[in-house]
């Protein structure tokens, strides 16, 4: 029993120092807004005001940032792996090459912030708002975008297999080439968006908007287009015969 208990003690010790962050390097983030490659895993960042701040590659797993102010902050290759980034303001800010998988970004604002080669395996980005956001080359497999305002987004080449959409708006955004192989799309509206060479092979499409939509050699292997609007909708060089439309 008290060897049990003392494993369970020194599994735990681990745990914390591996989520401990260094008082020293928030210290610093506060006074400069400034810590590059900084350690800041757990840190307690929620409701401040880091306008600007340079924090790329700095690791901000498990960090709460809810309501955090992140405005064009440079978060380039930054690790924030299951970061509570709840309601936080992150427009213009660039995340090129960050790690959010598992992170909670619900009701964030992600308008014109750069997500380019971003890993977001399984990111909860439901109600956030990323207009005219770059998520060029993105990996969100199985990522919960619900409800979100995705409006002339850039989602080219994007691995998006598996992820939710429903109800998201999706117009004008470009999706051209991206794996959108299962997603779940179910009353999404991509009105205008571009969808040339996508693969939507298996993807549930119903009820969507697909008016004026691009789908030029785009994958619709048993794709679910039941009660879909397809109005003006390019289809040149795609095939209907797997798709489920009736």
């Amino acid at each position: 029993m008290k060897k049990v208990l003392f494993i369970l003690g020194l599994s735990f010790s681990l745990c914390t120092q591996a989520l401990a962050y260094s008082q020293g390097d928030v210290e610093q983030l506060k006074n400069t807004n400034s810590c590059p490659g900084g350690d800041l895993s757990g840190a307690f960042l929620q409701d401040a005001d880091l306008t600007g701040a340079n924090l790329s590659d700095a690791n901000l797993s498990y960090a709460n940032l809810s309501n955090t102010v992140l405005e064009n902050a440079n978060l380039t290759k930054a690790n924030l792996q299951k970061a509570n980034l709840r309601k936080a303001y992150l427009a213009g800010a660039d995340l090129t090459n960050a790690d959010l998988t598992s992170a909670v970004v619900t009701g964030a604002i992600l308008n014109k912030a750069s997500l380019d080669g971003v890993t977001a395996f399984r990111t909860n980005f439901a109600h956030s708002f990323l207009n005219f956001t770059n998520l060029y080359n993105a990996d969100l497999r199985e990522a919960n975008l619900d409800y979100a305002v995705c409006s002339y987004a850039n989602f080219t080449s994007a691995n998006l297999a598996q992820a939710w959409f429903f109800t998201t708006d999706l117009n004008n955004a470009n999706l051209s080439s991206a794996n959108l192989y299962n997603a779940k799309m179910k009353k999404a509206t991509l009105v205008g968006a571009r969808l040339s060479d996508a693969n939507l092979a298996s993807a549930n499409l119903q009820n969507a908007n697909l008016s004026k939509a691009e789908l030029t050699n785009a994958n619709l292997d048993n794709t679910d287009l039941l009660y879909a609007n397809l109005e003006n909708a390019k289809l040149t060089g795609t095939s209907l015969k797997t798709a489920i439309l009736k």
